[in-house]
């Protein structure tokens, strides 16, 4: 048995070419090992009671399927006959396929906080169950569907992995008169990735496209996704490369109300005093570049507030006009859970640059949650960019 066990995970090595978002702790999307405590409820036709025993699962993420990953699962349980109080026992190895829905959290409230994080999930999959009855042993095929919760620990890339299945295999032997049986198990353990309690950094896949970009220290590249000056515009769409950190762009990557080869100059802002000025253009959003909060949170980092400092100088320049703070999240989670974090994340932007002399009554938060993606949700260079927070000015 175990000896098949390391045959097939040979062969799904060979799917996953590379690291990519399935059943794990976000940031830590690499191969895990999981295994803990499993109960079984036996078919009913056996002349036994529910089982215990021992599973352990190995997982691959697949590569260009989100949420996905292969499974190897290994069970070995033992359920007493009521005829004599001996044991008969059971072996599964199955090869499963499993899906996942993205983070969820709880709605805001009191205990909120306290609550855990959970990633629902789905799988399927088939294999062969060795059935030890009475001495007589046997091999059959099986097949099982299942789906459980992944809570996310705050060490490593740990998490609590709880799941139930519900495993047929046809089967006339274990059972006189029976050609097929059903067993369900719950099952409760510990999964980690095989990452050595490192973070990973995902490195978006190189894609030939038909724009040639340099990189800020002069090597050349042609990936699509790059993101060469960290501004938040993709290369491939960046008509302004190598701008500083922390100024302002608009959706082509230019400085804000700079002219382009692509437009003519947009129309300034109502003439300010000479010794002030504003580099934003009314009706027009910009990203907060260097805008950032702690995950899963509306915690601004000590360098967000550098490039909010620089943001709340050039809207005191701009006081004839309201502005309107918006923010935005990724696709991941729910979409009551994406609104909240958003909008929380808006007035947090909001009420620091109230904290630096904006007056309150021109600056409106609004959250959005996943609407208006900047970049595909599929990689993690698109999702960093789709969460962000941009500002526009607007006529009193």
């Amino acid at each position: 048995m175990l000896k098949n066990m390391g045959g097939a995970a040979a062969l799904i090595c060979g799917l996953w070419l590379a690291q990519a978002q399935a059943l794990t702790t976000d940031g830590y999307e690499a191969p895990y090992f999981g295994a803990g405590y499993a109960h079984e409820f036996g078919d009913g036709t056996r002349d036994s009671k529910g089982g215990n025993g021992f599973h352990a699962n190995f997982g691959l993420p697949l590569s260009g399927s989100q949420n996905s990953a292969l499974e190897i699962n290994f069970y070995d349980g033992g359920r007493a006959r009521h005829i004599d109080g001996n044991k008969d026992y059971q072996d599964a190895l199955m090869v499963d396929y499993v899906h996942d829905y993205g983070l969820f959290g709880w709605p805001d409230s009191g205990l909120s906080r306290f609550l855990p994080k959970f990633k629902p999930f789905a799988l399927a999959g088939v294999g062969a169950i060795r059935e030890d009855v009475r001495g007589g042993k046997h091999v059959h095929a099986g097949a099982e569907l299942g789906g459980g919760l992944l809570f996310p620990l705050p060490w490593y890339g740990l998490a609590l992995r709880t799941e139930a299945r519900a495993q047929a295999q046809g089967n006339h032997q274990s059972v006189p008169g029976r050609d097929y049986l059903v067993d369900y198990r719950l099952s409760v353990g510990l999964q980690v990735p095989l990452a050595f309690g490192e973070r990973i950094a995902e490195t978006p896949k190189a894609q030939e496209c038909g724009v040639a970009v340099v990189d800020v220290n002069g090597a050349p590249r042609s990936d699509c996704d790059a993101d060469s000056d960290h501004d938040g515009v993709p290369d491939s769409l960046d008509q302004c490369p190598g701008t500083a950190e922390g100024l302002p762009v608009d959706a082509k990557g230019c400085p804000a109300g700079a002219a382009t080869q692509a437009e003519p100059t947009p129309v300034p802002p109502p003439a300010a005093p000479a010794a002030c000025t504003t580099p934003y253009v009314v009706g027009e959003s910009y990203r907060l570049k260097g805008v950032r909060f702690a995950n899963a949170t509306a915690t601004l980092t000590e360098d967000s507030k550098g490039v909010l400092d620089e943001v709340a100088h050039s809207l005191d320049c701009a006081k004839d006009f309201d502005v309107e703070i918006a923010g935005y999240t990724d696709a991941k989670g729910g979409k009551t859970y994406n609104l909240k974090l958003s909008q929380r994340r808006a007035e947090a932007v909001r009420d620091y640059l109230a904290s630096k002399g904006i007056t309150a009554s021109r600056l409106t938060a609004k959250g959005y949650g996943k609407a208006n993606p900047r970049a595909s949700n599929k990689t993690r260079a698109g999702r960093e960019q789709n969460r962000r927070v941009e500002i526009k000015l607007i006529v009193i």
